[in-house]
């Protein structure tokens, strides 16, 4: 056939040089761009020494031409007239010869052409007779178009001559019969290899105007394609006979619409491995199939790749493994459909509907093959995974793990760690994982043959005979290449999974029973001696790293030592997995010459960098989870109610932590769901990924069950500052190790491969900074707040468990005239728990123990109000006469328009800033809601309101000493607050109070001193003596050192 001119053929007339180098820019990569620049070179050096030498050698024959001219005319006059009249006089006998030849030998000569003319005659004539024979012997052979060219060569002859002889119009009309029955057979045939029985094909393609059972057989329609020349065979043929007396009643566009569904259909039915499997069994048992007839091998499987002896064997090919299952001879029939399109179907190379048919065949076929070879190389990519969870511990995420396990938790006790069988288990995975590594080497080499095949398909494609479009073919390439990214980066995804069971199990695991030996034992031990040394003055800060059970508990800094060591180690993990990743790369590359590798080393980077994000993103939340907050992915769920009244951003409100959105883990697998034979259920991700939850949920279990409250205290602090410390710098840790690996792997690059290797500078292709976006820095910073929040809480929590201890006794009324002696002990272990809490801050984060040292007492009634406020003292500030009584009604409701809200517990998005001041404010607010609200629910005589209003002086006048109001911060009212909420513990106090003649009275008499006391003397009293009735400095000073610094 001619070649079509286009203007991408180097040797057309319409050759385009600038689209040309466009479309090599566009579809070809730096490697292809190489060859093809030195291959131009080499080309452009042969044309000109090829014409260089056509040159001289023209040169020389034009001088030996001259040469022989010129001995020509000296030979012609060297010979004389003599031998010019010999030349002569032959010449003359010759012509009398041949005329006299001729004249003898002319009436043979007319015989003999007549006796040709009437063999011929004859031999057409027996050709005529014959002619049904013949017929029917090119239908039986196959060979349907021949049938049709001798028919239509016969019947010029047919028509002039039948009319006289029985004998020709009994041929015609049994030739007529024959093309008649061909052409329908033909039409059933291709009606029913289209699909026309189901009804599936006609759609895909737009058949319309037929109905799909017309010319179908009764017992299941005609026998299969035995291969796809057959179908187009069968096309041909009826596209020959439209417009003659058998014609089909199928135009061109129909002809065209059944052939490709027919090619379809016979490409699908191979590439399926039930009906494929199928087919092939019943021929091998000689026994039909669901679609097999008696002869079961008329059916031919698309035509094998061979090897260089014509072996059809895949391994013949030099194809092994993985490989070897590939059906890449589906290419070959998509290739081989394609140009016999173009061959049984010729015609102008503008008609854009051929060619949009054409196109749309070749893309559904192929989107049909990537789907196989998908979901092929996904099943061989996880052969050694291992065994699921049971269906009741499979989870989906934190909190499901958790729920399902605390309700196991003696089978947790039962089975600790063997250091025997995690040797064991530990070299499994390690042999498991080389096992990995080899698969998918071997999925990598497939992954090469695949690319190469795929390329052979866009260039046969693109070529003038077939006609397509060079974009469609490019497309093809791009599919090819996605799918080979595609598994790459899931498995780097299934590396990074892996990760995190280990970094969990190693590191994490390591933090929590290190935790756990810390401390005190179980919690019941920790309380029973709290409860025991909690009247003892020694009771301070400096018995907290004594030793019980043998067991020696850890400060705070061997705590934030241990969660330092843990979150270097995961990182020192997470490093190796990089550089092991990156270094791997171009494996296959290395060790297979012949097969260049399907990835470029970019793309494995940007897989890495992704997954790093999502493993640091990962880590951020496994620590909120430890510390006993909600999974972060759940947050976007949570009705969050916000305030109207936040007007302004100024910088005494809390900030928010705004999170940029962040990739998926599952981005990568999304388009594996277009494969209908593949599940993600169990797959080798799915699997760690649930490992990981499992493996955490058990640590958040042990923390619970086995942490004493000052070893947790310790390790929610321990985990903020680790937070703080991955903030500052795990994206750069992370970051460096992805470059350096690259910057590694380019050195052996360029001292190894040559000029057109595969791989240039491959850390200067894609973006050097892993976290742009500040995801990583963000996350941990809002991880820090939420374990210094949890901490807060969990300090809270203790604190107001002393307080509101043993209340309920505040509502004995057996005397209504009993006076406190003293402020509750509860009160002081309040402010041991603070003090306790300053240490810990400053040995975190350092600064000043306290804001002031504790002021004196005041001396003078008249300044009560300023020390103690008004509503406390019931006078205005600087003196004044005595309120008759508590604040009510309207004075009360005005008073609360102007007091200041009081947020208790922290927001799970607010920035909390690791300072003395905010965590001390913090566990206040905590505390003193919790004893407001305590408070509520209670009733009080007398005596106890009385006692709840020295408990509240006490409380009032040591706050000082540990909180101030910071103005230009969030904690700008931090004291004003705590100070509002003592005020209204009180008012509840003497709102519940039975007796309420003693609410607002501030004089109380004492019967057996027979005098006059106030709650403001008996604080007073009680700081000098400290609570011996005795007095002395030394009792004083031993209750300031255990309730503060001064």
């Amino acid at each position: 056939l001619p070649q079509t001119a286009t203007p991408h053929a180097l040797d057309s007339p319409s050759f385009h040089p600038p689209s040309h180098t466009l479309s090599h820019i566009a579809h070809s990569s730096i490697h292809t761009l190489l060859e093809t620049n030195e291959r131009l070179a080499l080309d452009i050096r042969t044309l000109d020494s090829t014409m260089q030498t056509l040159v001289y050698e023209n040169y020389s024959k034009f001088i030996d031409a001259t040469d022989a001219i010129r001995s020509i005319g000296t030979n012609v006059t060297t010979a004389g007239n003599d031998g010019l009249d010999r030349l002569t006089s032959a010449m003359e006998r010759i012509k009398e010869s041949s005329t006299r030849a001729e004249r003898l030998l002319k009436e043979s000569r007319e015989a003999v052409a007549e006796k040709l003319r009437v063999q011929r005659l004859l031999a057409r004539l027996d050709a005529l007779l014959c002619l049904p024979n013949t017929l029917r012997g090119l239908i039986e052979k196959g060979k349907f178009r021949m049938a049709v060219q001798s028919h239509a060569s016969a019947t010029q002859i047919l028509g002039r001559h039948s009319k006289g002889f029985e004998s020709l119009r009994s041929i015609e009309s049994e030739c007529a019969l024959i093309l008649g029955e061909m052409s329908g057979d033909l039409k059933r045939r291709l009606l029913g290899w289209s699909g026309g029985a189901g009804g599936g094909a006609f759609g895909a393609y737009g058949m319309v105007g037929f109905s799909h059972d017309e010319g179908l057989g009764e017992e299941g329609g005609p026998l299969p394609p035995r291969s796809i020349a057959e179908i187009f065979e069968c096309a041909g043929t009826l596209l020959m006979l439209h417009g003659t007396a058998f014609s089909p009643e199928l135009d061109r566009s129909q002809c065209q619409k059944l052939a490709l569904s027919a090619c379809g259909q016979f490409l699908k039915e191979r590439l399926d491995p039930t009906t494929s499997s199928s087919n092939l069994a019943s021929e091998a048992s000689g026994t039909p199939g669901k679609n097999a007839t008696s002869t079961a091998s008329s059916v031919e499987t698309l035509p094998q790749r061979t090897g260089k002896d014509g072996n059809s064997d895949p391994k013949a090919s030099g194809l092994e493994g993985i490989a070897a299952e590939l059906p890449l001879s589906f290419l070959d029939g998509i290739l081989e459909s394609s140009t016999l399109f173009g061959v049984s179907f010729p015609g102008d190379p503008s008609d854009l509907a051929s060619r949009e048919l054409l196109g749309n065949f070749v893309k559904e076929n192929f989107d049909k093959f990537i789907i196989h070879v998908k979901t092929i190389l996904i099943r061989r990519s996880e052969p050694f995974a291992s065994p699921a969870p049971a269906e009741d511990e499979t989870v989906g995420d934190g909190n499901a793990a958790i729920a399902a396990n605390s309700n196991t938790n003696h089978h947790y006790r039962k089975h600790k760690h063997d250091e025997t069988k995690d040797t064991s288990h530990d070299r499994d995975e390690e042999e498991q994982e080389s096992k990995e590594d080899a698969n998918f080497l071997q999925i990598s080499l497939a992954l090469a043959h695949l690319l190469r095949s795929v390329r052979e398909l866009a260039s046969g494609l693109a070529l003038p005979e077939v006609g397509l479009d060079v974009s469609l073919a490019s497309t093809l390439v791009d599919q090819t290449v996605e799918l080979t990214e595609m598994l790459v980066r899931r498995r780097v995804v299934v590396k990074f999974y892996g990760l995190r069971e280990v970094v969990v199990k190693e590191c994490l695991g390591s933090l929590v029973r290190e935790v756990v030996k810390s401390g005190h034992g179980s919690e019941k031990e920790t309380k029973e001696e709290n409860d025991v040394d909690a009247t003892s003055p020694g009771n301070t800060e400096e018995g907290k790293g004594d030793e019980s059970d043998g067991e020696p508990s850890k400060t705070l800094a061997e705590m934030v030592q241990l969660a330092n060591v843990a979150l270097s180690d995961g990182l020192q993990m997470a490093d190796d997995l990089i550089r092991a990743t990156l270094q791997r790369s171009q494996l296959t590359g290395v060790n297979n010459a012949s097969v260049v590798a399907p990835v470029d080393s970019a793309v494995v980077k940007l897989a890495v960098q992704k997954n790093a994000r999502l493993f640091g993103v990962w880590l951020a939340t496994s620590l909120e989870q430890l510390v006993g907050c909600e999974p972060s992915e759940n947050d976007q769920v949570i009705l969050e109610i916000v305030d109207d009244d936040s007007e302004n951003d100024s910088s005494d409100k809390k900030k928010k932590i705004v999170l940029p959105k962040n990739e998926s883990d599952d981005d990568e697998f999304l388009s594996t769901s277009s494969s209908p034979s593949y599940s993600r259920k169990n797959s080798a991700e799915d699997i760690r990924k649930v490992e990981a939850s499992r493996l955490l949920a058990n640590l958040v279990v042990q923390l619970d069950d086995e942490a004493s409250d000052q070893a947790y205290s310790d390790f929610l602090l321990a985990v903020c500052e680790m937070c703080r410390l991955a903030e500052r710098s795990i994206a750069n840790t992370l970051n460096q190790s992805i470059q350096s690996a690259m910057d590694q792997e380019s050195r052996v690059a360029e001292s190894a491969n040559t000029l057109f290797a595969s791989s240039i500078n491959p850390h200067r292709k894609g973006k050097d900074v892993l976290d742009a976006d500040n995801i990583l820095a963000k996350r941990f910073q809002l991880a820090a707040s939420r374990a210094l929040a949890m901490y807060i809480m969990n300090r809270g929590a203790q604190a107001a468990s002393e307080l509101c201890a043993n209340i309920y006794d505040l509502s004995d009324a057996c005397d209504p005239y009993a006076i406190p002696s003293q402020p509750r002990d509860e009160c002081c272990k309040l402010f041991e728990i603070i003090k306790t809490s300053c240490v810990d801050c400053i040995s975190i984060v350092g600064g000043d123990l306290f804001v002031a040292p504790v002021a004196p007492f005041p001396d003078d009634d008249a300044l009560y109000g300023d020390v103690f406020g008004n509503r406390l003292t019931q006078h205005p500030a600087g003196g004044g006469a005595t309120s008759a009584g508590a604040p009510r009604g309207l004075q009360l409701d005005v008073e609360r328009m102007f007091i200041e809200k009081t947020p208790v517990l922290p927001h799970s998005l607010d920035e909390l800033n690791l300072t003395r001041n905010s965590v001390v404010s913090g566990i206040f607010r905590v505390a003193l809601a919790s004893f407001l609200e305590c408070a509520r629910s209670s009733i009080f005589s007398s005596l106890g309101y009385r006692q709840m209003k020295v408990d509240a002086i006490f409380v009032r006048y040591l706050m000082p000493h540990f909180v101030k109001d910071e103005f230009g911060t969030p904690d700008a009212n931090a004291c004003t607050c705590l100070f509002n909420t003592i005020d209204d513990i009180v008012l509840m106090a003497g709102q519940r109070c039975v007796d309420p003649e003693v609410v607002g009275d501030d004089e109380y008499y004492d019967a057996e001193k027979d005098e006059i006391v106030t709650p403001f003397a008996i604080v007073q009293q009680f700081l000098l003596t400290g609570g011996n009735n005795v007095g002395g400095d030394s009792a004083g000073d031993i209750l300031m050192k255990r309730i503060s610094f001064s």
